[in-house]
């Protein structure tokens, strides 16, 4: 499996959760966006088919960070499993913005 192709899975798994905007653009964090019409980073390491995930985010705030990381974690894992066959080991999650939260309806590939 491409390393690229699960990534883009991975980010756009993240992208589907109603409370997450992807994060982008700026140096050292200066000039940094984000918003809606940005997915969360991602970026993986294969071991065999074993996968550790690491997803930049903006999470919708206020919200109960540590149950929004773990629904986090099952969903992208799910997909990522579902679609590959390949074992999640691991997702690191750094939330790079906190932005007003405004609940949305899930967004999906079409």
């Amino acid at each position: 499996m491409n390393k690229k192709v699960i990534e883009k899975l991975a980010a756009q798994s993240a992208h589907e959760l109603p409370f997450l905007d992807g994060v982008g653009g700026g140096v050292l964090g200066v000039g940094r966006t984000h918003g809606r019409d940005r997915r969360p980073q991602a970026a993986v390491n294969l071991s065999g088919k074993d996968v550790t995930i690491f997803l930049d985010v903006a999470l919708g705030f206020p919200a109960d960070v540590a149950a929004r990381s773990a629904e986090i974690r099952r969903h992208v894992t799910a997909t990522i499993e579902q679609a590959t066959g390949l074992e999640v080991r691991r997702i690191d999650i750094t939330i790079r913005a906190l932005t007003p939260h405004t609940e949305r309806s899930r967004r999906s590939l079409q």
